[in-house]
């Protein structure tokens, strides 16, 4: 699935996580460079205000990466492992990274969650959080790459 860069998708919405996904086919060769995943991530953005959060998920299974959207279930999407944090955070992350073509080293996923403040990784065992890690290079370039496709209407 091409990308049409002049079109826009809000963050967070659906387009947004299907941009991410579709940029894993357009150039399969980065990802195949990263090496294979296989792995269920559920991102979870927390209003500033409180109230519901919204889940989203995005599953990794070899060098394909596909967008399950907003979830209706999380639990029953039974991911690897969530990442959640305010929407304040994730927002300030998808900035950074459009601003400057990528996240900053205080902005990375990992970064932003290795202290468990702002973002928390959470898992039902401890192979889910050490794959969340272990793939973190992955999921840095999945969403480094919304800097190059998608316009951000934070």
């Amino acid at each position: 699935m091409m990308v049409d860069p002049t079109l826009s998708a809000t963050f967070p919405s659906e387009q947004w996580f299907e941009f991410l996904a579709a940029h894993a086919s357009e150039e399969p060769e980065v990802y195949q460079a990263l090496g294979f995943a296989n792995f269920r991530l559920a991102v979870e953005i927390v209003p500033d205000s409180g109230g519901p959060a919204t889940t989203y998920g995005i599953v990794f299974d070899g060098y394909d990466v596909t967008s399950n959207g907003e979830l209706s279930d999380p639990a029953g999407f039974a991911p690897d492992a969530t990442i959640s944090g305010p929407l304040s955070a994730w927002t300030e992350m998808v900035d950074n990274i459009a601003s400057h073509g990528g996240a900053d080293n205080a902005h990375s996923l990992n970064a932003l969650s290795i202290a468990d403040t702002p973002l928390q990784v959470t898992a039902n065992d401890p192979l889910g959080k050490d794959r969340f890690f272990r793939y973190a290079e992955t999921l840095q370039t999945l969403f480094d790459a919304t800097a190059r496709r998608v316009p951000v209407d934070a």
